[in-house]
């Protein structure tokens, strides 16, 4: 019986991700404080941001709390074709 591929998300493609670490960038304030501030610790922001490590979830509800970031159910929106 063949086995079913699972469907992978690359983080480059998740929009969680994307807008987690567009809200870091946008806010202005650094690590450190964004860090104090969300209880999320200052090496795991940094590596986040750096594109070398994930946010375990709790991490990631922490920073979703903070930055008033919902997540909604359905479908993604498609990028727009050129």
């Amino acid at each position: 019986m063949p086995v079913a591929k699972k469907k992978t998300v690359s983080p480059e493609d998740s929009p969680l991700i994307g807008q987690l670490k567009a809200a870091i960038r946008e806010s202005g304030i650094s690590l450190n404080e964004l860090a104090k501030r969300s209880g999320v610790h200052n090496s795991q922001l940094s590596r986040f941001v750096r594109g070398e490590h994930d946010l375990s979830l709790s991490a990631a509800e922490k920073l979703m709390v903070y930055f008033d970031l919902k997540v909604m159910p359905g479908k993604p929106a498609q990028p727009a074709k050129p």
